[in-house]
């Protein structure tokens, strides 16, 4: 009898799949994470395995976050039964904006090996503190970041997945532009609300706000594309009085043909919002020059509600902002301030040269300063002093306290410009505070200015020239480094400087460089191996003795 021979399922599903892996590149296929990494991982070449099960969950359904700051978004995965040794996975998370559209790849790991896409790049980690975990690590959140972001875990042929809201916190309001009421595209409506330092708004934020009191009669673009408006006291001209209080819609528009305002979207600030005393008042030109002239810009739209919300901006004079609008904010209501309701008052457009007040923005990075003498040696007035040689000012709690929600994190208390003593925690831990304890800033009180030594926080604006990396044919000691940047029409750079390119500015350079103060020190905006910890930061080694040849960082006024 002849036994006929019948090759073995699985070894013939192996070789199919590898042979359509050599078809990808002839097809465009531009991942560079293939299944031969899952196939080859561990020599066994399997795909699944029966009786195990593969679970992938997240412990938050929305995460909440401020612009500017990090945020994590929380992936685990598991197998049923737990596997005695570990086995190589494909983690890819994808996001789907809150516009809608298509989902788009955020980030794709097998092992070590991640890459990152599109405006995503260089800003987003996996966590991976723990077996199974693939969180998704997020830094400089942006205000478009808003969405659906999808966690996918794929082992061979098994494909699980858990999807994460990720929500800014911020304040809408409505926007009219100079030209009228209902002027405005859909695409018009996301130019003005982009020039307003903030995006267009989606229902759940102008439902929150309608929630929380905001009520308007005029209908805005949403980011959806719906035409909509809010209303908490029901009125004849605003959908009649017979209406529930409520957000009306008027369903989705053209957005090429159909004109309406918008409600724009704005979070957080990176910098202070503040009424320039200016001895007289100015038209529009002059305004935008004085700001400039104090080394900030004149503020915008949605910087003036962002500070009105978020650090309480209360000021009852009408001010210029960039828009040609007048406005001021008002958080304590009181008599001759308009209504006795918080808000910001608007005074629409009136001619340039008319003289007004003016609102001005200027954006501070925070970091922390120890001298070369070393931990806890300056007192209050001392810290004053090293800051303004930095060429930066003491801190305000408000700013710390923004740092830290943006990610700020260090264990050594510094005096503040109230003459408090704090320190801002991200991680908590045994030394800063101790385990148990929540994060946030630290607080030691008000202490004696005189007496008690610290280190401090410091902060500065934007900068009206540039720092540099200045390419030398070998290294320099800190003399002969202060007199390469005079050669090269600069000066050496100073922390605070530093600091504000690497924020502001993108400054990245994996090269330890001369600063003024003697510090050794180096900004990464994007991090890469052999360059430090894989976040962005100012990097620091201290203050070496002057003799030592190193590189410098120049800065030069004149250079934009």
């Amino acid at each position: 009898m002849t036994r006929m021979m019948v090759a073995h399922p699985r070894p013939l599903l192996v070789i199919l799949l590898q042979l359509l892996l050599s078809c990808l590149p002839a097809l465009g296929y531009s991942n560079r994470f293939f299944y031969q990494d899952i196939l080859n991982g561990n020599g066994n070449g399997e795909i699944h395995f029966n009786g195990v099960k593969l679970h992938v969950d997240s412990s938050q359904p929305s995460v909440f976050a401020l612009r500017g700051s990090n945020a994590t978004l929380p992936c685990r995965y598991w197998y049923e039964p737990e596997l005695s040794s570990p086995r190589r996975v494909r983690v890819k998370w994808s996001w789907l904006p809150v516009v809608g559209g298509h989902e788009t790849d955020v980030l794709v790991a097998i092992g070590p090996r991640i890459h990152s896409f599109g405006d995503f790049r260089d800003r987003v980690r996996l966590r991976q503190d723990s077996p199974g975990d693939a969180s998704l690590v997020m830094t400089e959140l942006q205000l478009n970041d808003t969405g659906r972001y999808r966690c996918e875990v794929i082992d061979g042929l098994e494909d699980k997945s858990a999807t994460v809201d990720l929500e800014l916190r911020g304040v809408v309001f409505p926007y009219q532009p100079p030209h009228g009421r209902y002027n405005l595209t859909y695409h018009d409506a996301q130019q003005v609300c982009q020039e307003q330092d903030s995006t267009l708004a989606t229902f759940e934020q102008l439902f929150q706000a309608w929630e929380e009191g905001l009520d308007w009669c005029n209908a805005g673009w949403l980011a959806d594309g719906t035409v909509q408006y809010p209303i908490t006291k029901p009125r004849s001209p605003c959908g009649g009085l017979g209406l529930a209080p409520g957000v009306r819609s008027y369903g989705r528009r053209h957005r090429h043909l159909h004109r309406y305002d918008v409600f724009c979207f704005s979070s957080s600030l990176r910098g202070k919002v503040y009424y320039l005393q200016l001895p007289q008042k100015v038209n529009l030109t002059e305004a935008q020059q004085a700001c400039f002239n104090d080394g900030a810009q004149i503020a915008k739209v949605g910087q003036l509600y962002a500070a009105w919300k978020f650090m309480g901006l209360d000021r009852c004079d009408a001010g210029w902002l960039a828009d040609g609008s007048l406005r001021y904010a008002i958080t304590n209501p009181r008599r001759n301030c308009g209504p006795m309701e918080p808000g910001v008052r608007s005074f629409g457009f009136p001619p340039p040269y008319q003289k007004h007040g003016v609102y001005c923005y200027s954006a501070v990075v925070v970091f922390p300063y120890q001298p070369p003498h070393g931990r806890y040696n300056l007192t209050y007035h001392d810290a004053q002093q090293v800051c303004q040689e930095q060429d930066s000012t003491l801190a305000t709690f408000e700013q710390l306290f923004q740092a830290w929600e943006e990610g700020l994190n260090w264990c050594n208390a510094g005096w503040l410009a109230d003459g408090t003593v704090q320190y801002p925690i991200t991680k908590p831990r045994r030394p800063c505070g101790g385990l148990g304890l929540a994060p946030g800033v630290r607080s030691y009180g008000s202490r004696h200015r005189h007496l008690h030594r610290y280190d401090v926080f410091c902060s500065s604006s934007p900068l009206r020239g540039k720092v540099y990396y200045l390419q030398l044919p070998q290294k320099l000691n800190l003399t002969e480094a202060q007199q390469a940047c005079f050669n090269d029409g600069a000066q050496i750079a100073k922390v605070g400087q530093l600091y504000v390119a690497w924020r502001f500015m993108g400054l990245n350079h994996c090269d330890a460089g001369w600063l003024a103060d003697g510090s050794l020190r180096y900004p990464i905006t994007k991090p890469s191996r052999n360059c430090g910890p894989l976040e962005p930061g100012v990097r620091s080694f201290g203050f070496p003795p002057p003799y030592q040849k190193h590189g410098v960082y120049c800065y030069s006024a004149g250079m934009q």
